[in-house]
């Protein structure tokens, strides 16, 4: 507000002034507006003041003062109010109150504080990547800057033994059976990440023998499948630039399925099980897309004019309408981490809860305010529960409430994306509406059918309710079994021809770099 009157409501507020018992002169004082989230100082008497709350959505309105009692918090609506607690739905508006027993001159303060989570939250994962296990130069330079690796089985000899290698650059990289078998040659040194197509175990540079998740080499032997070696065959990224992996599959998963639980007799670990999910959730092509906002620019966002500011009101909207109103989950790939993160990085996550605080924009009205955003999102980087720690985002922006208590789609002018923070250096590239999923990813023998039977939180487990099986290693299970040119045969091209009926709106980037 500009001044200590009020506008366009004034009769509203009057009427719940008289509602609540004020006599016939005290309805004649002028309400002081106190801005939300702000304050009003050197206040004296006990005359009226009100507070407008923008959003029909709810949230914590407080109200306290350095002197006397804050009394008679009246709504919107005229029902008397309690003092820090949440005002409901539906009950934007002015709250009008009085502060009485005042020795000295005060200040009054307001906070208004909008709190929101999913009824399901969104689980920890791991995002399984593709890059296929090398043998390299080390990244710090340390190396004799030549390849001092020999290539043995099937792996890939990517230079020359003896050949300059820039710090960084791989020498060997596991080839089609996605098994690095080479022994670490002196000089260099080796990379491993735990992937879908693992052994039971890993042997590191120093020739240490690490145990490491091995589910599709598990769920071959539960099944009689050969799903292992088409991962191996058909998706190992050799880029050294890029580390795709299973984040979508992951996301999808840990906002839709109840946290899974690995039946007993099935050898495998609550990992292992969620890499099986991972799978069957990375083919973009078989979930619903509803309600979302897309293509945001990255920014990063500043105060002033820039592109991310259109896109505040339907950002907010999404979070509002869907965590607080609904109580869901949604989707969202919010970009690359800090410090070093880059805006073409893709990290998707399930978001459940988020913290909003509101403030008044002075010289804007009372339906235009700044409202300072912490979303909380699941990790995708947790294995053997080693990095549970959430992402947790810090946004910025101005944004404009209609009359309705509903944001102001049509104000994008007047919005104002100011600032990021916390886990992200960018805006998100998108938030969406999961509405339904078919669970088919491209590795056609994985099987929603077989998961769900490995699965007790999720529609399975009596099958494998004994003794799990004695495991071998790729080595002895695949010795005596056919192998099969996997590259768009039978078991290729999955994601040309999915049939699912379900179709993102055109330019959705969900996966990949």
């Amino acid at each position: 507000m500009r001044s200590g009157t009020l506008s366009g409501r004034a009769a509203v507020v009057l009427a719940a002034w008289i509602a609540f018992g004020s006599s016939a002169a005290q309805a004649q004082e002028r309400v002081q507006p106190v801005p939300l989230g702000g304050e009003l100082a050197n206040l004296q008497g006990t005359r009226p003041y009100g507070v407008y709350v923008p959003t029909r959505y709810g949230g914590i309105l407080t109200i306290s003062t350095t002197s006397g009692r804050v009394v008679d918090l009246v709504g919107p609506d005229g029902r008397p109010r309690a003092n820090g607690q949440d005002v409901g739905i539906n009950q934007h508006g002015w709250y009008t109150f009085r502060v009485v027993d005042a020795r000295e001159p005060y200040k009054i303060t307001t906070e208004f504080v909008q709190e929101a989570q999913a009824a399901r939250l969104p689980w920890n994962f791991y995002y399984w990547p593709t890059k296929s296990d090398a043998i390299h130069e080390p990244w710090d330079g340390s190396g004799d800057g030549r390849a001092g690796s020999q290539a043995v089985g099937d792996d890939e000899q990517v230079i020359p033994y003896g050949w300059p290698a820039a710090p960084g650059q791989d020498i060997v990289r596991a080839g089609p059976n996605g098994i690095l078998e080479t022994p670490v040659g002196p000089g260099d040194t080796s990379t491993w990440f735990p992937n879908l197509y693992d052994d039971l175990t890993f042997r590191g540079a120093d020739g240490t023998i690490y145990a490491t998740p091995s589910p599709l080499l598990k769920y071959d032997q539960l099944f009689g499948s050969f799903a292992r070696q088409w991962e191996a065959a058909n998706t190992q990224n050799r880029d050294i630039q890029r580390w795709p992996g299973h984040c979508l599959g992951g996301a999808v998963a840990s906002i839709m399925l109840n946290e899974p639980i690995p039946a007993p007799g099935s050898g495998l670990t609550q990992d292992e099980l969620k890499a099986l999910w991972a799978e069957l959730g990375e083919n973009h092509y078989n979930h619903q897309i509803g309600d979302n906002v897309n293509n945001v620019p990255p920014g990063p966002p500043r105060s002033g004019f820039d592109p991310c500011d259109p896109f505040v009101p339907k950002f907010h909207q999404m979070l509002e309408t869907h965590i607080r109103g609904n109580r869901k989950a949604l989707l969202s790939n919010m970009r690359g981490f800090p410090p070093n993160g880059q805006p073409n990085e893709v990290w998707n996550h399930g978001v459940g809860k988020y913290t909003a605080r509101y403030y008044a924009v002075p010289g804007r009205g009372e339906r235009s305010v700044r409202v300072v955003m912490e979303t909380t999102a699941n990790t995708g980087s947790n294995l053997n529960n080693q990095d549970p720690k959430p992402r947790v985002n810090r946004y910025e922006y101005i944004v404009v409430y209609g009359l309705d208590g509903n944001v102001d789609l049509n104000q994008g002018s007047l919005c104002d994306w100011i600032s990021v923070g916390g886990d992200a250096i960018y805006a998100p590239l998108n938030v969406m509406e999961v509405i339904a999923s078919r669970w088919q990813g491209h590795n056609g023998l994985v099987t929603e059918a077989n998961v769900r039977a490995l699965d007790l939180a999720n529609g399975g487990g009596m099958r494998f309710a004994g003794t799990p099986p004695a495991f071998r290693p790729v080595y002895q299970y695949e010795a005596d079994r056919p192998r099969f040119a996997f590259g768009g045969g039978l078991f290729g091209g999955d994601e040309e021809r999915s049939g699912s009926g379900f179709r993102l709106p055109r330019r959705f980037r969900l996966f990949g770099r």
